[in-house]
């Protein structure tokens, strides 16, 4: 099954001059056939998204809540060049809350969030644009 691709607000300003919402419609639909970086329980896996002329090695990080019933969410993201070597504890806490709450949100409740501006719907049924 596939699924609505949502980003974050906060996340969509973190990644304004970073991604495009085509890489993280192709993202998605890689995180779908299982290929993420660690599955970090609840739902939440970290994966990387290559940047133009850097490759996978220079990729962004990005935190995802990937077993909603009716979306794909980003939630977080760090580029590796960012001091620090990874997510923080506290980082992954924040993000499992919340993607836990967007993973159990009924279609209805997506709605209300995307007309509040909190969530944007880059693309569904992983469609590239």
């Amino acid at each position: 099954m596939r699924k609505r691709v949502f980003k974050l607000k906060t996340f969509a300003r973190w990644a304004k001059k970073i991604l495009s919402d085509e890489q993280l419609c192709a993202a998605a639909k890689e995180i779908q056939l299982g290929q993420y970086e660690a599955d970090l329980g609840a739902g939440l896996c970290k994966k990387r998204i290559a940047v133009p002329g850097q490759g996978k090695s220079g990729a962004t990080r990005t935190l995802v809540a990937k077993e909603g019933a009716h979306g794909i969410f980003f939630i977080a993201g760090r580029q590796k060049s960012d001091p620090g070597t990874d997510f923080s504890d506290a980082n992954l806490a924040q993000a499992q809350v919340i993607g836990e709450a967007l993973q159990k949100a009924s279609a209805k409740k997506l709605d209300v969030l995307i007309e509040d501006g909190v969530l944007k719907e880059i693309c569904h049924d992983c469609q590239e644009n």
